[in-house]
């Protein structure tokens, strides 16, 4: 590997750290069997005052992602009767916690021992339905950092979410 694409690999591998995500779907379901998909609804659930970019910019990120990594597993985007629609929602919240540090989490001299804190939680939900609107595939992501490469971010998760998407299920062995 030469030396750009390792840096893009620690690069990737730095983004999915503080990530949460989690892929949702029938393990016994055929997925080689669908061919095509369109888009059905999307949401982009960032305040309007609180948008870094446009809300026409973040659907083109995400539906783009979406498009590469299905058209990469062979199947065809078409505008209606497809085998399977995709939905997401995605944006970021402020989101705030607070909690006790308790007596041993205390600074000298400090008798605080309480906290707050505010950060920057970014969601991407996908949602992947069959012709009988029955929901086949979920990826439900989010992350609790402020990335400022958001469409590297969307691709990392995109990719992850549907890595074994078409592929199989490998047979245990029977002891």
């Amino acid at each position: 590997m030469k030396v750009p694409g390792l840096l893009l690999a620690l690069f990737i591998v730095s983004l999915s750290y503080g990530q949460d995500i989690s892929v949702e779907y029938d393990k016994d379901h055929d997925f080689t069997k669908y061919k095509t998909f369109r888009f059905g609804e999307v949401a982009v659930i960032t305040p309007k005052d609180q948008r870094q970019v446009s809300e026409e910019q973040m659907h083109k990120w995400v539906q783009a992602s979406i498009s590469r990594e299905f058209t990469s597993k062979g199947l065809t985007q078409v505008d209606s009767g497809a085998d399977i629609t995709i939905s997401y929602a995605v944006g970021a919240m402020t989101r705030s916690n607070a909690g006790s540090v308790g007596p041993m989490g205390l600074t000298p001299g400090s008798m605080e021992r309480n906290y707050m804190r505010e950060f920057d939680q970014g969601s991407l939900i996908i949602d992947l339905n069959g012709r009988s609107n029955l929901l086949i595939w979920r990826v439900n992501a989010t992350t609790n950092s402020t990335v400022t490469d958001a469409e590297t971010l969307i691709d990392a998760i995109v990719a992850k979410g549907f890595k074994k998407f078409g592929k199989p299920e490998k047979k245990k062995k029977k002891k």
